[in-house]
């Protein structure tokens, strides 16, 4: 419970924790990168690899979630990276891949932790074919 408390109050104080995709959208800049390969592939690409790569248990209170959806009829995918701790989740990473005349676009914002650079990184090599992990 005191963890809780202690992350909830360093969220309010430091005015970083994104509650929602929207509020991370809000606060982070993004990164765009096209590609020739079809949308569905791009996202597959990243949906797979940050599945793998994340999702999961981080201790007895706390777990990383990976959320996406692919929405064919409507031309995107979108996926976020989020750790939820005793209840509270703070987002740290979305990504959107849309459908384009020739190709796919992405789209990745990350913020509220120092490795936001990485995540970044992370997601342009899972959308280009890389498939490894971050050594942690």
């Amino acid at each position: 419970m005191k963890i809780a408390i202690f992350i909830g109050i360093a969220c309010l104080s430091l005015g970083a924790c994104s509650s929602t995709p929207a509020d991370l959208e809000a606060k982070a800049p993004p990164i765009v990168q096209t590609y020739t390969e079809n949308y569905q592939e791009i996202y597959r690409r990243v949906s797979t690899t940050a599945k793998r790569c994340f999702a999961g248990n981080v201790s007895a209170y706390a777990s990383f979630a990976v959320d996406s959806e692919l929405y064919s009829e409507l031309g995107y995918g979108e996926l976020t990276l989020s750790l939820i701790n005793m209840g509270t989740r703070n987002y740290y990473l979305s990504v959107r891949v849309e459908k384009q005349p020739a190709g796919s676009k992405l789209t990745a914002r990350s913020g509220n932790t120092l490795a936001s650079e990485r995540y970044k990184s992370l997601v342009l090599g899972w959308a280009g074919g890389d498939q490894n992990c971050p050594a942690i």
